[in-house]
């Protein structure tokens, strides 16, 4: 009977164990959220994220995951495409509140021509059901972080992602 499936993680001396066995379907929508632009680091760690994702899919834990790029900061209000950011921040901070996000996400008074900078991290997973935000990588839990790579980790072990309340 088949258990789990090992596949190879960022490195080869450690796998990304799948629980493939007696699982319950996870039945969300994944979105990962990456910077327009990223550190050489951060570039390492968003591809160890996506290579994550494919080994998922291809897995069949999930159907598919949608990779939606954003600017780390973005002068509110605004009428282009960074509205859209600031709307996602906005829905973050009304489901998980400001204290969660920080210091993953941040709003910062603006100047005379901006009411406010909203900063927003390198690398972001959500997790929705029927378009309701119900998990959230990175945020905090009272003392807590809850890392982009926890969200691969539960997917992995069939571990619930749903963290927000």
């Amino acid at each position: 009977m088949l258990r789990g499936l090992d596949t190879w993680g960022e490195s080869d001396d450690e796998p990304m164990i799948i629980k493939a066995a007696g699982r319950e379907a996870f039945d969300g929508d994944v979105t990962v959220y990456v910077a327009e632009s990223l550190s050489s680091e951060s570039h390492e760690r968003f591809r160890a994220v996506r290579e994550g994702f494919d080994r998922l899919e291809a897995a069949e834990v999930v159907d598919g995951v949608t990779v939606v790029t954003w600017p780390t900061e973005v002068d509110a209000p605004t009428d282009g495409p960074e509205n859209e950011v600031v709307a996602t921040y906005d829905e973050f901070v009304e489901s998980v509140g400001t204290d969660a996000l920080e210091p993953f996400f941040e709003a910062e008074t603006g100047d005379d021509d901006h009411e406010r900078t909203v900063t927003m991290p390198d690398i972001c997973i959500t997790v929705r059901d029927e378009g309701e935000l119900t998990g959230l990588y990175p945020k905090r839990d009272g003392s807590a972080t809850q890392s982009v790579e926890d969200c691969l980790a539960a997917l992995a072990m069939g571990d619930r992602v749903e963290n927000v309340a």
